[in-house]
């Protein structure tokens, strides 16, 4: 059992939400635990034995609420300060990054190795602080100091190597795309649409495309292959399979019962969409967050064998065309609460490792005021940009195929970047993330999640399809990374 003590002002905190902690164990995949609140402290007990670390929604001043995490701690009787173990684990993974990223004798980084000095002095300070609440104080400045300077880390390593990308002429030519919303059909939309990106991703949702087991109807997304190609863009196909229920028929949701059944619908539906737009497609998403839904409860076998059929029939059907396995909520931490799920890593592992037949991995970085909605909670940018350096480790390419972040709304659920969402927030998110995306040499592309606001604020463009400051941010970095 892990108690973690919790203090404000100098007293233990009445309240806490828990509804974003997990624990995270061996090789960063989160684990099994039971949470709760009592008296001022967090008590966790695992279902695994060996230490584990907490991760969970902070407040961070001048970052935002972002998710952090302690480092790996031994069960024992006496609680840990919540405060100086979240301090401790920033450091830890800043002396980590710095390591990775050989960010040691650049003389232009001399002032932020400076900042990670002070920091460290900060958590010391609080180690050998003589009250807990002095330590909770002094490690609050040390959490405050250490993901800043995360954050300028990312940043600096990111324009270092962005540069070494450019200069040797080693960026894609078709770096930026857009989701498309099939239902935006106005010529302002296609305007803004061809004059920022370079490809489109057109969702293809079963669950529309064959509301009737055997009859087809056309996809609503049909009319953007020749607009696309007409404004001389790439067409990208979205998710030919998804195990959300959600996203599938209701007549296959009930055959899914039934493994093979499910498989041979399918191998069927998949051969139907090669053949009828594999001619306008340059490359297909094959399935997308396998490892992260499992209602219809598949064995590893069998969702690895989905993932292999869907890949396979691509490269039979379309050779022409690329095949893209869709990697949803990167941290993973679907699976502290779903064992009959994957952990990400370990799905990416196996897709390579197995011999499966596919291109690349495309990551969705898309972050919304509803955790439940999009990629679970908020991470600063150093996390995100480590987390693309684990992916990118397993020697395939990566396409970041929806990003976003909203440009308004509550900060509650999800945490948020910086204090509170707004249109310029987002066009810092996006300037800042796209730019550690280029610059690591394995990531291909990047795509917006979506291009104009529908239901909710997470467009790049108004519901007018005027622009928002987001939008101006790409076109920017386009034309910087166009020369």
């Amino acid at each position: 059992m892990l108690r973690l003590k919790i203090l404000q002002d100098g007293k233990p905190v009445p309240t806490f939400d828990l509804s974003s902690a997990y624990l995270v164990g061996n090789d960063r995949v989160p684990i099994r635990a039971e949470l709760k609140f009592v008296n001022g402290e967090i008590i966790a007990e695992s279902r695994t034995r060996g230490a584990a670390a907490l991760a969970i929604l902070w407040q961070v001043q001048g970052v935002g609420r972002v998710m952090m995490e302690t480092p790996r701690l031994s069960e024992r009787d006496a609680p840990y300060n919540l405060h100086v173990e979240l301090a401790r684990g920033q450091l830890m993974r800043i002396s980590q990054k710095r390591e990775d990223w050989g960010l040691y004798d650049f003389e232009d980084g001399r002032e932020l190795y400076n900042r990670v000095d002070t920091a460290r002095k900060m958590l010391i300070d609080a180690i050998t602080a003589s009250s807990d609440a002095s330590a909770a104080e002094l490690a609050d400045k040390a959490i405050t100091e250490g993901v800043c300077v995360g954050e300028a880390l990312s940043k600096f390593h990111a324009e270092v190597f962005l540069d070494r990308r450019l200069a040797t002429n080693q960026l894609s030519k078709r770096m930026f795309g857009c989701r498309i919303d099939p239902s935006k059909t106005s010529g302002e939309y296609q305007q803004q649409l061809s004059q920022a990106f370079e490809f489109g991703l057109v969702p293809l949702p079963w669950r529309d495309l064959e509301p009737t087991e055997g009859e087809y109807v056309a996809a609503a997304g049909e009319p953007w292959f020749n607009l696309l190609r007409q404004n001389k863009m790439a067409v990208w196909a979205e998710s030919l399979l998804t195990l959300d229920p959600a996203q599938l028929p209701a007549w296959l949701v009930k055959t899914a019962r039934n493994y093979e059944q499910f498989r041979d619908c399918v191998t069927r539906h998949v051969r139907q969409m090669l053949r009828k737009y594999g001619p306008y497609v340059h490359v297909w998403e094959a399935i997308r967050g396998a490892h992260a839904h499992n209602e219809f409860r598949f064995t590893f076998e069998q969702i690895m064998e989905l993932t292999r059929i869907t890949s396979l029939l691509i490269k039979q059907t379309s050779p022409k065309s690329s095949s893209v396995i869709g990697i949803t909520q990167p941290w993973g931490e679907y699976y502290a609460s779903d064992p009959r799920t994957i952990p990400p890593l370990l799905y990416a592992e196996m897709a390579v490792s197995s011999g499966i037949h596919f291109d690349a991995f495309g990551i969705d970085l898309r972050f919304s005021v509803d955790a439940m909605n999009a990629n679970g909670f908020m991470r600063d940018t150093m996390q995100i940009s480590s987390m693309l350096d684990r992916f990118g480790a397993m020697g395939k390419p990566i396409h970041i195929l929806l990003a976003g972040v909203p440009s308004g709304g509550s900060t509650e659920a999800a945490g948020c970047w910086r204090e509170q969402w707004s249109d310029a927030v987002q066009a810092e998110w996006f300037g800042r993330v796209f730019r550690i995306a280029l610059s690591k040499p394995f990531v291909e592309s990047v795509c917006c999640h979506r291009l104009a606001d529908a239901d909710s604020l997470d467009g790049i463009l108004n519901l007018d399809c005027t622009p928002k400051p987001a939008y101006s941010e790409l076109l920017e970095l386009r034309k910087q990374l166009s020369i």
